[in-house]
């Protein structure tokens, strides 16, 4: 009688909300290609993606920002990211993308968060390469250019 009781007041709560996600261009005078993901409650996140390599962007110290960058390290091939000293990597994901089961050579998404931490002029760089490979200079190479701006 008492899980009766447990189940029917739990069907009877209202179902909790799951946080919407939803794409917007930034604002000017932040690159066109560039989006931002908002999720209910949550911050803004500058996301950096292909299209923004070279481009340059304006933010406040201590902002979260994200760049996701196609990968295939079943290939051998993998981004080498390097920050300035003023950015703090706080994370580094990699996420295949969806396959068939068995599939092989599927390629995916190299994601980094990073943070702001010092004002100034500050750089992400990376080249996509096989580490076991020497480094020609004809790699292929990604920039997003960060001016923190002091809160």
């Amino acid at each position: 009688m008492l899980v009766l009781v447990l189940l029917v007041s739990g069907c009877t709560q209202p179902a909790a909300k799951l946080p919407a996600t939803a794409q917007v261009s930034a604002a000017t005078p932040a690159p066109t290609d560039m989006t931002t993901t908002l999720a209910a409650g949550a911050k803004k996140m500058l996301t950096f993606t292909e299209a923004d390599n070279g481009k340059t962007q304006d933010m406040a110290q201590t902002t979260r920002f994200a760049i996701q960058l196609a990968e295939n390290p079943t290939t051998g091939f993998q981004w080498n990211a390097t920050l300035s000293p003023g950015l703090e990597l706080q994370s580094s994901d990699y996420r295949m993308n969806d396959a068939a089961p068995g599939m092989v050579g599927v390629g995916g998404t190299r994601t980094w968060i990073i943070i702001a931490k010092d004002p100034g002029a500050q750089k992400f760089s990376a080249s996509y390469h096989r580490s076991w490979e020497p480094v020609t200079g004809n790699e292929t190479a990604y920039n997003v250019n960060i001016n923190v701006l002091k809160i």
